[in-house]
């Protein structure tokens, strides 16, 4: 069975974190933490509003050096969209994780070859009745050769979504 396709998903999930960015006010809580690995990089990249007070932080650790250094939110986020501009994605079912965060980040980025991201967005806009969320970890590519390529080289076959839409206890799509 050939991997599930998630281009429609994260175009869906830019469009909802552009309009947290664009209309704050309109929302009456909010927590988004994303974690990009890329080029032997983690960007990390979280804010949150709960009580009327919103805060921020990103920072970007370096793999190689292990140094971390402080980001602007701006900065931050201008790699999270373009990396959601790419072609494709695959999502991973968190099947198989490693206990060595450089090794897990090598294998899921095929040695540095794609990158990855992890999301988790919960919301709730004023005047809703209830909170809608998605915690996902999605793989980036150029298109669907690179996708065919990177699930052949997939580790495990339980590794990367294959049905939408898909949840588990670990990652589930929009509830």
């Amino acid at each position: 069975m050939a991997a599930a396709f998630y281009r429609d998903y994260i175009a869906d999930l830019k469009a909802r974190i552009d309009d947290l960015h664009a209309s704050t006010e309109r929302y009456q809580t909010y927590e988004l933490t994303m974690e990009l690995l890329a080029q032997k990089n983690l960007v990390s990249y979280s804010e949150k509003k709960q009580k009327g007070q919103a805060e921020g932080l990103s920072y970007r650790r370096d793999f190689t050096t292990g140094r971390a250094v402080q980001m602007q939110q701006q900065d931050a986020y201008a790699l999270f969209s373009g990396f959601f501009n790419l072609g494709q994605f695959l999502a991973f079912t968190g099947q198989g994780r490693e206990k060595d965060a450089k090794q897990f980040a090598e294998l899921l980025t095929d040695n540095w070859q794609y990158p990855t991201c992890a999301i988790h967005f919960i919301y709730r806009k004023k005047g809703q009745p209830k909170t809608a969320s998605t915690r996902m970890h999605v793989v980036g590519l150029n298109g669907e050769a690179d996708a065919a390529a990177y699930e052949r080289k997939a580790i495990r076959a339980d590794s990367v979504v294959q049905q939408r839409p898909f949840s588990s206890a670990v990652f589930w799509e929009w509830k």
